[in-house]
């Protein structure tokens, strides 16, 4: 351990702190096929990277003077802590720079010319003691069983193996308030760089007014049997956004809502009071539960009657064959981000061409979500994707940001 570390160990032990845990996925594989002494050198070439490059980047950015310590907790894994209670915006500005530095860095290799580029998952905790390692290697592992490259857990919310009242209290506390909001990103027309729509992305806010991530609380709300609720509050508002300011906007649906009864008969109802349908998209989370096409098409048709669009979301990650597809009457198909963030490479490019194409002939319009960077966006263009989403277009924010910007 530096003398620094340990110095910032020392003066800030009791504070709250945030911890990035940094892992190298598929590093058995490099090793597999460069040797270890080429991903010795590769995790050498991280640990630079994450205390110069990265640590600068991220001091410049917050624009204060902050204890950063960097150390190499596992073989593959890095512990970057930052000895600061950040706040979330911060946590997410902090991760796109660890994460957009490092995937797009060539990694040189010994006695070559060769460069390699790695992938990472990412998983951040805010706290104090023992517990902040625990629950920052919770999100990274759940991260990582969920093929995304980041989860942020909270500890204060996660104690008792997540079962705790005061995660709870926020539910029925934003429920009775009506405080749940819709953020929305912007999805752009990559012919006109127009905006064409935005996407509307359930949040809710903790005692002291700090939004709470998706991540955090949704797989809850639905074991509380609250999620419908909550879901009510922000399809009410985003209908109310949608008169008022004429915008174009999606909001997701699993198999689930849609066979439940009652969230089916709110969705139509409320449609159909407001007429608002044909600035509307409800997008249905692809998925193997998906199973009764009846009853899926029968909702469709339900709100297809109000002039409803319908777009397949996370396409790519679940359904094992084109087929399933052509049984539900869709719109749009929003592409998997796993298969977007690798889109450089032959395979998962001919992948998406190939999607492409499908949907082109069957006049089936495509969305490109987790489009991070110039790189990726240049990538989507070139193979005629529709649309594009994700944070190099826009940032999920709160309506008002967005009208002021417009």
């Amino acid at each position: 351990m530096t003398v620094y570390n340990s110095l910032c160990k020392f003066f800030y032990k009791n504070n709250i702190k945030t911890t990035f845990l940094v892992d190298i996925l598929y590093m058995k594989d490099i090793n597999a096929v460069y040797g270890f002494e080429n991903g010795d050198y590769i995790i050498k070439q991280l640990h630079r990277l994450l205390t110069s490059n990265i640590k600068n980047q991220i001091l410049f950015t917050l624009e204060r003077k902050l204890c950063i310590t960097v150390e190499n907790s596992h073989v593959d894994v890095f512990n970057l802590t930052v000895y600061e209670d950040l706040s979330k915006m911060e946590i997410i500005e902090i991760k796109n720079i660890i994460f957009n530095t490092i995937i797009s860095h060539q990694f040189s290799l010994l006695d070559s010319d060769l460069t390699i580029d790695i992938d990472i998952t990412i998983g951040s905790s805010k706290g104090k003691g023992k517990e902040l390692q625990v629950y920052a290697e919770k999100a990274l592992h759940n991260a990582k069983m969920n093929y995304i490259n980041f989860m942020y857990y909270d500890v204060n919310l996660y104690k008792s193996h997540f079962e705790n009242e005061e995660l709870l209290s926020i539910l029925r506390r934003n429920i009775e308030e009506k405080s749940v909001e819709p953020f929305f990103q912007a999805i752009q027309d990559n012919k006109t760089k127009d905006i064409f729509k935005f996407e509307a992305l359930m949040r809710i806010y903790d005692k002291d007014g700090q939004v709470l991530m998706p991540a955090v609380f949704i797989d809850k709300a639905r074991k509380y049997r609250l999620f419908n609720k909550l879901m009510e509050i922000m399809i009410l508002k985003v209908i109310d956004y949608i008169k008022k300011y004429k915008i174009n906007v999606s909001i997701n649906l699993d198999y689930n809502d849609i066979l439940n009864p009652s969230m089916k008969e709110f969705i139509i109802e409320n449609i159909k009071n407001s007429d608002v349908g044909e600035h509307l998209t409800i997008e249905i989370l692809e998925s193997k539960q998906i199973s009764n096409y009846y009853l899926v098409n029968e909702f469709i048709r339900d709100v297809k009657n109000y002039n409803v669009s319908i777009a397949i979301d996370d396409f790519g990650s679940g359904f094992s064959n084109y087929e399933h597809i052509l049984n539900i009457n869709t719109d749009y198909i929003k592409l998997d981000g796993s298969l977007i963030k690798k889109i450089d490479e032959d395979v998962y490019y001919n992948l998406v061409k190939s999607i492409v194409l499908f949907a082109k002939e069957q006049n089936i319009k495509i969305v490109a979500e987790f489009v991070s960077d110039l790189k990726i966006l240049r990538y989507v263009k070139s193979l005629d994707i529709d649309y594009s989403q994700g944070y190099y277009i826009a940032k999920p924010m709160p309506i008002k940001e967005i009208m002021d910007e417009m």
